[in-house]
């Protein structure tokens, strides 16, 4: 009995130190091929414009150049065959391409531009813009290089186009300032996740309607691309529309206008006064405004007075 357990524990044992042998075969065979290919990535973070075969094999011991990028470049493109081709000069090592085909070099990885600030920034410009706006993330990335001494520079001032405000990806500038007052501009491109509340067309509208909730809605939807006129009301009591609207288009002041207070060819009371005396007449008005605005009436008559609106149904002779 004790013979056939000491078998069975030599047999346990000769098992573990074969599988151990393997482990360590299979180790230091992987550890072999490792430094025999060179597996080429879509993206590489770099300090400077010359690219060693080390920049993107670090496992590699023979470190020689491979290629020149342009200085003035701080992200750099190139197609992973042109790579391959450099490296196959050099050596004879096997080349695996996880690429995709298109080779990003960064220089500015490693800057500091006060990356969170400056999101911070542009988070606020949106937030100002869109009453309505609820923002899950920015991205953003430099364009053009940095400064050499980049490190004394703080930022001065962030301007985004207001053309980029209603869409969510595009340009914008920020602007560094060093001790010495020398200014350097970088470019960044943004790109922002959000979703916004705009008032969409619950039906067809026809040209001309006076609006009434049921004729629109309030919608969430992905910040995108946004009508530059795009209404910013909760409600459009008083509004009509300018001319046919679908249904489900979003509203703006393109197909949208205020109702206004007097319309044209409606009678109104016109005042008079002078003084501490106060004269009101009857008149039809040959033009639409809203309060504070000047139009024209005319008295049964035929006269035509210059009056300023100043409620509803009221002018008063200027």
């Amino acid at each position: 009995m004790v013979e056939h357990d000491l078998a069975k524990v030599g047999v346990a044992s000769s098992n573990l130190v074969s599988r151990s042998i393997v482990c360590i075969l299979v180790i230091f065979s992987t550890l072999l091929f490792s430094k025999d290919k060179i597996i080429i990535k879509n993206y590489y973070c770099i300090k400077h414009s010359t690219i060693f075969l080390q920049d993107i094999a670090p496992n590699q011991r023979k470190n020689v150049k491979i290629f020149q990028i342009p200085k003035n470049l701080a992200n750099y493109k190139i197609p992973s065959i042109d790579i391959i081709s450099a490296i196959k000069k050099i050596t004879i090592k096997h080349i695996i391409d996880e690429s995709g085909g298109i080779v990003t070099f960064d220089r500015q990885c490693n800057i500091d531009f006060d990356k969170f600030k400056i999101i911070k920034a542009i988070k606020n410009i949106f937030r100002k813009k869109y009453r309505y706006i609820n923002i899950k993330s920015i991205f953003i990335k430099p364009v053009n290089s940095f400064p050499a001494d980049f490190e004394n520079y703080k930022i001065k001032k962030i301007s985004i186009p207001a053309q980029n405000l209603y869409k969510n990806s595009g340009m914008f500038s920020v602007l560094y300032q060093n001790a010495t007052n020398k200014i350097s501009r970088i470019y960044f491109r943004f790109k922002i996740i959000a979703k916004i509340t705009l008032l969409k067309a619950r039906n067809n509208i026809a040209n001309g309607k006076i609006l009434s909730r049921k004729n629109y809605e309030r919608v969430i939807v992905k910040f995108k691309k946004i009508p530059m006129n795009f209404i910013k009301k909760k409600e459009l009591d008083g509004y009509i529309s300018r001319t046919f609207i679908r249904k489900g288009q979003i509203l703006t002041t393109f197909v949208l206008k205020k109702k206004k207070l007097i319309q044209k060819r409606d009678i109104v009371t016109a005042i008079i006064k002078s003084g501490a005396l106060e004269l009101e007449f009857m008149a039809k008005a040959l033009n639409s405004g809203n309060k504070n605005e000047y139009i024209k009436v005319v008295n049964s008559s035929g006269k035509i007075f210059r009056v300023k609106v100043i409620g509803k149904g009221t002018v008063e002779v200027q």
